[in-house]
């Protein structure tokens, strides 16, 4: 079955703004940008650059009045768009197509489980800055020091864990290792992203050793060890 195309709009960088030593966020405007239909948290968009490079990246904000969109880039690795994205400059051009990604459902949940290394971090607070205030969450994020934390938004019932990597320590072993050791309240539904073994080692642990029903654990390898150009 193919794929129906998605929309294409040219933009260009009109800011960049470093977050964290590892992350940047790119703001884009471009005239049809008042028509990116985002429906929900965590969709994303393939973000191609002059050379010919792509990759897809969550939409952060997305501002219709102003033509614009802001996209968080994780600056790891030697991939091509984080090479560009650590020397983009207002003016670079660039094309975004989409959106895709499907609608992580939260509703009936007592307790929201949100487990995320940098690369998929951005679309973790897409989630957490749209769930009902009520509902009690813990995010739980993997980075690569301590410095590279990003501010919270204010909300009663969030706890909040940042674990660095020891230097040199194996990008997504820390979560997992660090879920596997966690007690996990009853009512609770997971949304899990990143390193593709980790996930699927703390999805695994949920499914079985909690007894989480798989409607309740949402999951996506963004990215896998060894593989350049992981589909998730």
């Amino acid at each position: 079955m193919f794929r129906r195309p998605r929309p294409s709009y040219d933009a260009q960088v009109v800011a960049v703004t470093p977050l964290t030593p590892a992350l940047t966020r790119l703001t884009f405007r471009g005239a049809a940008l008042a028509e990116l239909a985002i429906e929900h948290p965590t969709q994303w968009v393939k973000l191609a650059i002059p050379e010919g490079h792509s990759r897809a990246y969550t939409i952060r904000h997305h501002r219709p009045a102003e033509h614009e969109v802001d996209i968080d880039i994780v600056l790891h690795g030697n991939g091509p768009l984080a090479r560009w994205a650590a020397i983009a400059r207002p003016g670079d051009q660039a094309r975004l197509s989409g959106p895709r990604g499907r609608r992580p459902e939260f509703d009936g949940a007592e307790h929201v489980l949100l487990a995320a290394d940098e690369s998929a971090l951005p679309a973790a607070l897409t989630i957490l800055e749209q769930l009902p205030p009520a509902v009690p969450v813990s995010l739980v994020v993997e980075i690569s020091k301590t410095s590279a934390t990003v501010p919270l938004p204010a909300r009663a019932g969030l706890t909040s864990r940042w674990l660095a990597r020891h230097p040199g320590g194996l990008k997504g072993h820390l979560l997992a290792e660090t879920l596997l050791a966690t007690d996990i309240p009853a009512g609770t539904t997971a949304w899990l992203a990143g390193e593709a073994n980790a996930v699927a080692t703390i999805r695994r642990h949920l499914l079985t050793d909690w007894s989480l029903p798989r409607e309740r654990v949402h999951s996506k390898g963004y990215w896998k060890h060894g593989e350049a150009d992981h589909k998730g």
